[in-house]
């Protein structure tokens, strides 16, 4: 996500809106989303079915109805409001993270449930 500011444009997690101050680990999605690897690390524990099919913000894809994903409920009020991450881009997005040698986290595979539409 990003905001417009009178100094340019400010780069920011769509889920919980905090600012990329280009030392803490984001990763870009299509179309500008981002998510942090504090609500990445969210994702992977609270991450469960939704009750409503959604679009992934990373991925843009279309999920049916239970589809496992993550998204904060209520949203905060400086994040985007729509901001839903997918299973499989849970999945990308902590492996990448992981493989990062500027990124001290390592991802235990175990915290991710399976997804009952695939």
């Amino acid at each position: 996500m990003q905001r417009n500011v009178p100094e340019g444009v400010i780069i920011c997690c769509d889920f919980c809106g905090t600012d990329w101050d280009q030392v803490s680990p984001m990763i870009e999605g299509h179309h500008g989303s981002v998510i942090c690897l504090t609500c990445l690390q969210q994702a992977l524990t609270q991450a469960g079915g939704s009750t409503v099919g959604r679009a992934c913000t990373m991925c843009l894809q279309d999920r049916p109805m239970g589809s496992v994903g993550y998204g904060l409920t209520p949203p905060p009020s400086h994040a985007n409001p729509q901001a839903w991450i997918c299973r499989d881009c849970i999945h990308q997005a902590a492996g990448t993270f992981s493989k990062d040698p500027d990124v001290n986290w390592t991802w235990d595979r175990k915290l991710l449930p399976a997804d009952p539409t695939s």
